[in-house]
């Protein structure tokens, strides 16, 4: 995998990795984020996917609606699909989403074989808008991480999504033709191990049917086959099924059925849910693991079967399958995400929602869906005619070995076939043989382009316009004055973006040369140097300066406040700018000379997030009436005002009932030791929320 992750992280290439199940994807994806130095965020194009690759939904990070996209400018039925125009009004993002999304080096994509085509169209058009980049989306690298042979994008309308689209698999999206996407395929298979077993799993994959040994495979069809000692799991096409099978099995269980409720803080989604909200148990119930074991310990992992062997209100011990040992469950947490920046313009990830529960549930029976990604030892799998193109495989592939597998029915050669445009994609765009090539020919031409993104110019253009556009319809300043000062700016960035043109067709003329062997790298290198300075210092003395300066004169100027608004965003973004001078590097070398640092802030310094609510809390608003103000969800507003609970500035009693206070306050001089929200909930009266329980600490506890 070493290859694999010098092309994502030293090159600007896109890659689509690819591999068998149980390859290692998602190790790779853990590992990758673990290790890489580039900005990056996790997309997945599913709730559930999400929260398991640890990012957050495609939907959510780009605002995107649910209808479907046609590509085009012409009238469309928006009962039907959304054309372009529509699809632009939504991308009204917030300023800290603006910076992020310009912010970002590489976006990954989990699970991209459920990745619809007009969704990646869409992520383009969002990419290209907010990054001022005419380039596929917006210059970002793009890592896609899925198996294609599994399952397929969900269509709700297909013929009208033909009309347009080739597949609707995501290489069939406008964004990716003529894109210089490459293939690398996972090869070796670390889930089975049987050389038998893994040609007919291959062949099933691939839909030749010619070539599958059906007679072996169908050794296994025992329609009769109830299990007797050893756990079986139940392998289903649909959720009703699984349902129906998992229930009637706990009805026929002796005992007490017990319940175990989720506790769920903050944002979480319910269609994000990785767990039923209530487990319903009782002693012999047989469940698998939906989790590894986070504790280090490595007592299960994803798929791991187990039985219930004893519980009670507050403890659940099980068997865990090939074990002795008496194991009692802990809980596990899933966080619900987001991405921002931090002081440094690092993106970072913020946790704005959990769900606390027991990684497990009932598994005489599960969904081919909720099975991808997990092993198990031994399965039955009835193939009818209700599995999809891409489900065979996806449930054969589960099992470790093909002694392990019952099948309730046969599997035939008529459902068993493939899709000759995935197999056309895989092959046309393959690049096993080629990375180190790639990777050479690449890695410099990677770090000169990234010199060029961060000294690029040219966008000043016409926010020096729209910024202008904006002022000479105020009556409150001085057009005489703004005029002057705007021809002025006018002429130093247009300046400035003539010399940028000629810096960049020079940058990559040597580069080509040097890539060549025919080029020398000091003669970049300095040149680079002198490009980063000369533009910080001209954009700072020429431009940012007197900017800042006029700034000054009209802030806080009545009939001024929409304007110095949008004049306050176009400051950021030139202080962004220069902040982004000072920190690149080509290849490992700094090109920003420190004896031209300059304090490039003043005047512009934002006020903290938390600051801005307290104040819009002190003017009297509530804490809805400020989230939608900020955009923000409420358990943000109420974690900054928790800040100032904290430090006793806060007047709580404008949030929450005076007698809960009073309740509160008597608890709370019980000196109780708890750590976690769960426990003040279940010693107060159920009518606080756990919202107004953390506010009470706050304020109690100072």
């Amino acid at each position: 995998m070493n290859s694999t992750f010098d092309i994502a992280e030293h090159t600007n290439r896109s890659v689509f990795l690819t591999g068998k199940a149980g390859t290692g994807k998602t190790t790779f994806l853990n590992e990758f984020v673990q290790k890489t130095s580039k900005k990056h965020i996790v997309v997945a194009p599913t709730g559930i996917a999400a929260i398991n690759a640890g990012g957050v939904t495609i939907h959510s990070m780009f605002g995107l609606p649910l209808r479907t996209f046609i590509p085009t400018t012409e009238r469309i039925d928006e009962n039907l699909a959304m054309n372009i125009p529509d699809l632009m009004r939504h991308f009204r993002y917030r300023k800290e989403k603006i910076k992020l999304l310009r912010e970002v080096e590489i976006i990954i994509i989990d699970e991209v074989s459920m990745l619809r085509a007009d969704v990646l169209d869409m992520m383009d058009f969002s990419l290209r808008h907010i990054r001022r980049n005419r380039q596929k989306f917006g210059g970002v690298q793009m890592l896609f991480i899925g198996d294609l042979y599994q399952l397929p994008p969900v269509v709700r309308d297909e013929n009208f999504l033909k009309q347009y689209y080739d597949s609707p698999f995501f290489f069939d999206s406008f964004a990716l033709k003529d894109f210089p996407l490459i293939t690398i395929e996972l090869t070796e298979v670390y889930r089975q191990k049987d050389e038998k077993f893994l040609e007919i799993l291959n062949h099933i994959r691939d839909g030749n049917p010619d070539d599958i040994d059906f007679d072996e495979l169908n050794k296994r069809y025992i329609p009769n086959f109830e299990p007797a000692d050893e756990a079986y799991v139940y392998l289903t096409s649909h959720n009703r099924m699984a349902d129906e099978i998992n229930q009637k099995k706990l009805r026929e269980l002796p005992g007490k059925i017990f319940q175990y409720e989720a506790e769920i803080r903050g944002d979480f989604k319910e269609t994000q849910h990785p767990n039923d909200e209530i487990l319903e148990l009782k002693i012999g119930t047989q469940i698998m693991f939906i989790r590894n074991d986070s504790s280090g310990e490595k007592k299960y992992y994803n798929g791991k079967l187990a039985e219930i062997i004893d519980l009670d209100d507050d403890e659940i011990h099980v068997k865990i399958e090939n074990g002795d040992e008496n194991y009692k469950l802990k809980k596990e947490i899933w966080e619900q995400k987001t991405y921002s920046l931090d002081s440094k313009k690092n993106i970072i990830e913020d946790v704005v929602g959990s769900f606390e529960q027991y990684p497990i549930r009932l598994a005489w029976a599960v969904t081919i869906h909720k099975s991808q990604g997990l092993t198990f030892d031994r399965l039955m799998i009835d193939a009818g005619k209700s599995f999809a193109s891409g489900q065979v495989y996806v449930a054969l592939s589960r099992c470790r070995t093909l002694e392990g597998i019952v099948l309730k029915s046969k599997i035939t050669p008529e459902i068993v076939f493939s899709d000759h445009r995935v197999e056309n994609f895989q092959s046309e765009t393959n690049a096993n043989e080629k990375l180190d090539e790639i990777l050479e020919s690449e890695k410099y031409d990677y770090s000169i382009r990234k010199v060029l993104r961060k000294t690029d110019c040219v966008w000043m253009k016409k926010s020096l316009e729209d910024w202008y556009s904006s002022a000479v319809q105020s009556k409150s300043l001085d057009q005489s004055k703004l005029k002057k000062l705007y021809l002025s700016l006018k002429a130093e960035v247009e300046n400035l973006n003539q010399i940028f043109e000629k810096f960049e067709h020079f940058l990559l003329q040597k580069t080509q040369k040097f890539v060549s062997k025919s080029g020398d790298w000091n003669t970049i290198e300095k040149k680079s140097k002198g490009a980063v300075n000369f533009f910080f210092k001209n954009v700072n003395e020429k431009i940012f300066d007197p900017l800042k300066d006029f700034y000054s004169e009209t802030k806080g100027v009545k009939g001024l406040k929409l304007f110095n608004e949008d004049f306050r965003t176009f400051l950021d973004d030139l202080k962004d700018y220069l902040q982004d001078l000072k920190y690149v590097k080509l290849l490992e070398i700094s090109l920003f000379d420190r004896e031209n640092e300059v304090k490039i802030s003043a005047s512009v310094d934002k006020i903290p997030s938390h600051v801005v609510t307290f104040q819009l809390f002190e003017d009297g608003k509530t804490i809805s009436e400020i989230a939608k103000e900020r955009g923000l969800v409420k358990e943000t507003i109420i974690g900054h005002l928790a800040k100032f609970a904290e430090a006793g500035l806060l007047d709580i009693s404008r949030i929450i009932d005076s007698k809960k206070i009073k309740i509160f306050e008597k608890e709370f001089k019980k000196n109780h030791n708890f750590e976690r929200l769960g426990d003040w909930k279940e010693v107060l009266p159920p009518d606080f929320e756990y919202s107004e329980i953390r506010l009470l600490i706050s304020h109690f506890g100072k």
